[in-house]
């Protein structure tokens, strides 16, 4: 859902749509990180992003569906991103690397994001809509097992299963970012390649 290179075989009226709809949910991220889920109301979220409220309901059908919508827009430009940089990488460790690195650029350039996911897990599993946002997460978890099994097929990872391997790297990932919103961790602490060099210690071959 960015609004770069990929959308300029739209039309203007189509542009303006994705701009508008990225605009609402880049303000509706950054109160849902200040105010808290509950306390945002949709005419806070639609003053901040400088339109009518009536203007919101264009494009989501209430306060529930604008949360997912957000964590499906992250989640989306995440794997924008990895697709475009991984087109000039082809050493599956380094892709692998780039993958976990990505992750952790995105969380410190949106903390709103990543604060808003972490205090709102239950709203997004309860709601009707979750399991389509759990697809996009499953999306990322997909590129991940690919690049372990191709690490394994190339010999540079101990022989394994490559979802087992994916698994290991991404409770690693989260773990640290779990430990962030406790406050256990401050964000400059965070370094993916920490992360990757402890996995590869344990799983090169």
């Amino acid at each position: 859902m960015n609004t770069g290179s990929k959308n300029t075989g739209l039309s203007r009226k189509e542009r303006d749509k994705l701009r508008n709809k990225e605009a609402i949910l880049k303000a509706a991220v950054h109160l849902f990180a200040q105010k808290g889920f509950v306390e945002t109301k949709l005419e806070d979220v639609a003053a901040l992003a400088e339109f009518g409220k009536g203007t919101l309901y264009n494009y989501f059908k209430n306060k529930d569906d604008l949360l997912l919508s957000a964590f499906d827009y992250a989640v989306g430009n995440v794997l924008d991103f990895l697709y475009d940089q991984l087109a000039s990488v082809s050493d599956p460790l380094d892709r692998i690397r780039l993958i976990a690195n990505s992750q952790f650029n995105y969380y410190h350039n949106n903390t709103d994001f990543m604060n808003v996911i972490m205090t709102n897990q239950q709203v997004l599993m309860n709601h009707a809509r979750s399991r389509q946002v759990f697809d996009r997460f499953q999306d990322l978890k997909k590129l991940v097992v690919i690049e372990m099994q191709a690490a394994i097929d190339a010999g540079h990872l101990r022989q394994g299963n490559a979802q087992h391997y994916a698994s290991y790297l991404s409770g690693m990932i989260h773990a640290q970012v779990r430990s962030l919103n406790a406050g256990d961790m401050k964000m400059d602490e965070m370094y993916a390649d920490d992360i990757m060099d402890i996995f590869l210690n344990g799983a090169k071959s």
